[in-house]
């Protein structure tokens, strides 16, 4: 658990560890010389579970979290954010599937959010279906992660030290799926909150999410130019579907170059990764097909032209009178 500033909710989510039904483990806290009382309120617990390493100065979230990786002992890392809490089961559960599955490096499971917002969300179980979203989504939610120390070590796999905005745990997924399986148990074992406690919170999100895509697609070889990102932000639902015809042939042309790519390396689950595109190729049709005829046939003839599920949702706008 790394902690930064969060003390008015760590001590709910030391609390959740503790009652932990997994009785073999240390619950090591790494403050980032916190200006609160945070490091202070887990100090209280008294636990001799509890081991609490406090930074002289602030390192940032990456550093620290590498920080944190280093001084862990555990045969797995589990991870927590200092301000989420774990189900009692959660670390049982994700021992028993690591056990059971050496050939998978990590294991996340889906999430009740909690704060700003309640609802269950959900990351694909196996990692043929993680690995074809990789340039979409997360693999497994960074904060539910149990994390094999043994591949770590023998990959020498970090956060980037120098990364200071959000999308490290993205960056270091994307490292850590490069050198082994995941997965995700199909159950909410990790309450993870939604509000200003977040790092994402307040600010550009538009340019912090520029910046990750553009770091993550140059991870792969991609190297995007600046048309090719602001399409990607399309795919990502980062960014609204183009409103120019220019616009709607950069978003084409990218997804295009994005299927040759996989089709001559598969780095990306072949069947799942055309899947999604398509997918969003769709959405990208339903919305133009409601805001303006003419991008919506210009979108449909560049990526496919007319499927079952195009053709029903068009004649429907019709017959509703709702197409523009």
């Amino acid at each position: 658990m790394t902690l930064y500033d969060k003390g008015p909710f760590v001590e709910e989510a030391v609390r959740s560890v503790l009652v932990s039904t997994f009785p073999d483990f240390e619950l090591l806290v790494v403050d980032d010389a916190s200006s609160d009382d945070g490091a202070s309120r887990v100090a209280h617990f008294g636990d001799q579970r509890v081991r609490i390493h406090r930074n002289a100065k602030n390192l940032g979230r990456a550093r620290n979290a590498n920080l944190g990786f280093s001084l862990a002992q555990g045969e797995y890392i589990a991870i927590l954010d200092a301000d989420d809490r774990m189900h009692p089961e959660r670390l049982a559960k994700q021992v028993a599937f690591m056990d059971a599955h050496p050939e998978v490096g990590a294991c996340g499971t889906w999430a009740q959010l909690i704060g700003d917002r309640s609802h269950i969300a959900r990351w694909p179980a196996t990692d043929a279906e993680a690995r074809g979203l990789l340039l979409f989504e997360d693999p497994l939610l960074y904060g539910s992660a149990m994390l094999r120390r043994s591949v770590l070590l023998a990959h020498g796999l970090c956060c980037p030290d120098d990364w200071d905005a959000p999308g490290m745990d993205y960056l270091f997924l994307l490292r850590l799926a490069a050198a082994a399986q995941v997965a995700n148990l199909q159950e909410p074992l990790t309450y993870y909150r939604l509000g200003p406690n977040n790092f994402r919170h307040d600010r550009d999100r538009t340019a912090d999410s520029i910046r990750i895509l553009r770091e993550a697609l140059n991870s792969f070889g991609l190297s995007p130019s600046r048309d090719e990102l602001n399409a990607h932000l399309v795919l990502t639902h980062r960014a609204a579907p183009p409103e120019s015809a220019e616009g709607i042939r950069a978003l084409n042309s990218w997804t295009s170059r994005l299927l040759r790519f996989n089709a001559e390396r598969a780095v990306f689950t072949p069947s799942v990764f055309k899947s999604k595109v398509r997918e969003e190729l769709d959405r990208v049709f339903f919305i133009l097909a409601q805001q303006r005829s003419a991008n919506a046939m210009l979108h449909l003839r560049l990526s496919g032209g007319w499927s079952i599920r195009r053709a029903r949702y068009y004649f429907s706008l019709m017959l509703h009178g709702r197409r523009a």
